[in-house]
């Protein structure tokens, strides 16, 4: 009997290992046909719609689809001929009364734009950009790799698929990770994965997972209370967590490393390296701090720079530590800019993440506006405000996306609603093209632990930070 269960579990398996196989994964992708995307312009603060209202808003109901508009009035839909086309093979002829607007492909993002917030678009998922929002139809996230296609309404077959798995990059960015003081003793508490609970899957889920963690770990750190104070240390068992939640890469640029003595950052990076994390933004010496992590999957390079603005800790010539943003003051851009511009040549998608100064407000300042924006004309597509302890707005525009504080990860004991909002930014590339954010948005309780937030909140924290966010 034993025999017989064994054999066919093992058969299970093996049907299972097929299945699941990147050839089989590809095929399988391949069949399943031309995938239109529903999206609108990126300050849209509703996150999708029903097929059901899309096709009483296409049989000519004007408010069908008005709260994507936050019921100002009722939407236009944008599209191109060739999508109107499709979408007549899959809803059928619309009504004379729809409103619907016909446009070049090349004209839909800035009519869309223009009507906004009254403005939504059908187009390919291959089509998708950063200055658009991807909404969820019935539920089905495309920049989920998990996404169930089979109940996916807008997939024209007969064509080819641009929605193939085999060509898709996710990558999580994230904000403070210190694992330390209130933090550190839920941990002890309730266990050391108790913080990602809720959100293990928004990080383990992606193609590459980014940890911005500020502390070094050391064997003889002091045990954590609410009331440790700011100077820092881990519990080397507490790198438990990051192993739960599937980490990738790992940023150095915080303040913090050096809290106990630099010889502890050596021990960690050791620990990182015998795990296979990458890490960047600093490193063992001054020379290897700027180095990126660099990336290949799926056809996607994607490669990591970032630099410590404001705080100490920097690397020195025979020192670990984070990397300096400048040659002459760590305040200037010049080292960083430079490093991104030779990533972006070797053909990388640049994400800069750097630590900055620490504004407790949803807007950013003037100067972190003009030096953010500093990074991204020197190339990078995104970049990423590891520093946030509090979340703060975004900028948008076609050369790509800033997120100016992404907000406390697994570090909660501050006081304040705003350090308790946080964001886990799921970007997603495809066939070497970045299609744009997909935004996840928690809130800390128990001084740790992110729980995702109800719709009521999240449309209320997206609406506070659009209002203090730049477009174009």
């Amino acid at each position: 009997m034993r025999q017989a269960q064994g054999w066919a579990l093992w058969m299970l398996s093996v049907a299972l290992a097929v299945a699941t196989s990147p050839a089989v994964a590809r095929a399988q992708s391949e069949a399943v046909g031309h995938v239109l995307a529903v999206a609108a312009p990126f300050p849209t603060v509703a996150d999708g719609l029903s097929s059901g209202a899309l096709r009483a808003f296409w049989n000519g109901d004007a408010a069908a689809l008005s709260d994507l508009s936050n019921n100002r009035r009722p939407p236009t839909l944008f599209v191109s001929p060739d999508t109107l086309a499709d979408l007549k093979v899959l809803l059928g002829e619309p009504s004379p009364q729809a409103a619907i607007r016909v446009v070049s492909p090349g004209a839909l993002l800035d009519a869309a734009w223009e009507a906004h917030p009254a403005a939504f678009a059908v187009l390919p998922f291959d089509q998708l950009e950063v200055r658009w929002k991807l909404l969820h139809l019935d539920g089905v996230n495309l920049f989920e790799r998990e996404a169930e296609l089979a109940r996916y309404p807008l997939i024209v077959p007969g064509k080819p698929s641009n929605r193939d798995l085999g060509r898709m990059t996710v990558v999580a960015m994230t904000g403070v990770t210190a694992m330390v003081r209130g933090t550190a003793v839920m941990m002890e508490r309730k266990g050391l994965l108790y913080p990602a609970a809720a959100i293990r899957n928004w990080l383990r889920t992606a193609d590459i997972t980014h940890i911005s963690n500020e502390v070094s770990f050391w064997d003889q750190c002091p045990r954590p209370s609410f009331n440790s104070g700011v100077v820092m240390c881990s519990a080397p068992r507490s790198i438990a967590l990051l192993e739960d939640v599937g980490t990738d890469v790992v940023e150095l640029t915080g303040n913090h490393l050096w809290d106990y003595g630099w010889q502890h950052l050596h021990t960690t990076l050791d620990m990182y390296e015998a795990r296979g994390w990458q890490y960047f933004g600093g490193g063992r010496t001054i020379t290897t701090a700027l180095e990126p992590a660099r990336f290949t999957h799926n056809g996607n390079r994607i490669a990591f720079v970032g630099c410590n603005w404001f705080g100490s800790n920097w690397a020195m010539p025979t020192r670990p530590g984070s990397a300096r943003c400048g040659s002459r003051s760590p305040r200037d851009l010049d080292l960083i800019q430079a490093a991104i511009r030779r990533a972006r040549a070797d053909g990388y998608h640049v994400i800069a993440s750097i630590q900055y100064l620490e504004l407790y407000s949803y807007q950013p300042s003037a100067q972190q506006v003009r030096d953010f924006q500093a990074l991204r004309e020197a190339g990078a597509v995104i970049v990423n405000g590891s520093q946030g302890h509090h979340v703060q707005g975004f900028s948008v525009n076609a050369q790509g996306f800033i997120h100016y504080g992404v907000g406390n990860l697994f570090f909660g004991d501050q006081a304040g609603v705003g350090v308790k909002q946080t964001f886990v930014d799921r970007h997603v590339f495809y066939d070497g093209r970045y299609l744009g954010a997909d935004l996840r948005t928690a809130f800390i309780v128990d001084n740790s632990q992110p729980v995702p937030m109800k719709p009521a909140e999240r449309a209320a924290l997206l609406r506070r930070l659009f209002a203090v966010s730049q477009f174009w």
